[in-house]
C-alpha cells in the first residue's frame, strides 16, 4: 500500500484529500504545515507528498525541495489554488516538483494521475537501484516528471574516466531488462564535458543517464 503525506494549512482541504485517498486504498497522513510535514517525513516514509504552495514559514516548493533531498524517490506534487507560477515552474524544471495541480481538483483525475505516477516511480527506482550499489565515491540523483525519468551520477571530487563511464552505462542499460522495460531507441551523446544516454521507453516516457566526463576522455567514447 503506497503512503501519501498531505500538507495543507487549511484543515478542511487536507481532510477532504485524506478521505479521497483512503477510499482509493492509500495509507494517508496529514500535516497542517511544512514543519510538521518534515517531522513526519522520517517516521511515515511517504511514497508521495502532496503539498499546498502558500503556507506560513515555507512555500510548498521549498518544502518539496527538502523532501527531494531527504527522500529522492518520493513523488512531489503541488496542489494549490494560488501560487507563484514562476517559482513552481522553476521547481519543476529543477526536478524538485513532479507535477503542479490546481484547486479545486477532480477526484477521479487525481486518483488516476497518482496511479500513473506511482507506476513510473517503480520504474525509476529500478533504474536508480544499481547506482546505490556503486562505490561510496559515486553519488546519484533520481528525477521524475510527467514525461521523463532522469538518473544523474557523479563521482566525488573528479569526473569519470572513459572506462568508468562505459561500465556505468552498461549497468544502467542492463537495469532496464531487470525492471521489465524495453528500450525503444537509444542515443549516446558526448558534449559539454559529459556523456548522456537518452532512450525512449514505451510510448511516452523518456529516460536519461548523465555522467560528467574528464577532459582527456572527451572524443574517445566507443561507437
Amino acid at each position: 500500500m503506497a503512503k501519501v503525506l498531505l500538507v495543507d494549512d487549511e484543515p478542511m482541504v487536507a481532510k477532504a484529500l485524506y478521505r479521497l485517498l483512503r477510499r482509493e486504498g492509500y495509507d494517508a497522513a496529514l500535516a497542517f504545515g511544512p514543519h510538521e510535514a518534515l517531522e513526519l517525513l522520517e517516521r511515515f516514509e511517504p511514497d508521495v507528498v502532496i503539498s499546498d504552495f502558500r503556507m506560513p514559514g515555507m512555500t510548498g516548493a521549498e518544502l518539496l525541495a527538502e523532501v527531494h533531498r531527504r527522500r529522492p524517490l518520493a513523488l512531489r506534487l503541488i496542489l494549490s489554488g494560488c501560487a507563484d507560477l514562476a517559482s513552481v515552474l522553476s521547481s519543476i524544471n529543477e526536478g524538485e516538483v513532479c507535477r503542479f495541480l490546481t484547486k479545486p481538483w477532480d477526484d477521479a483525475a487525481l486518483a488516476a494521475l497518482l496511479k500513473s505516477l506511482l507506476e513510473q516511480r517503480e520504474l525509476l527506482a529500478a533504474l536508480w537501484r544499481p547506482f546505490q550499489g556503486s562505490e561510496a565515491s559515486v553519488a546519484s540523483e533520481a528525477v521524475q516528471s510527467e514525461s521523463k525519468l532522469v538518473v544523474r551520477a557523479r563521482r566525488q571530487g573528479m569526473p569519470f574516466t572513459t572506462a568508468e563511464a562505459v561500465a556505468l552505462l552498461a549497468r544502467f542499460t542492463g537495469s532496464t531488462v531487470d525492471s521489465s522495460m524495453r528500450i525503444v531507441g537509444g542515443l549516446l551523446e558526448q558534449h559539454a564535458g559529459k556523456v548522456t544516454f537518452v532512450a525512449e521507453v514505451g510510448a511516452d516516457q523518456r529516460l536519461t543517464l548523465e555522467l560528467p566526463l574528464e577532459a582527456k576522455a572527451e572524443g574517445r567514447m566507443p561507437k
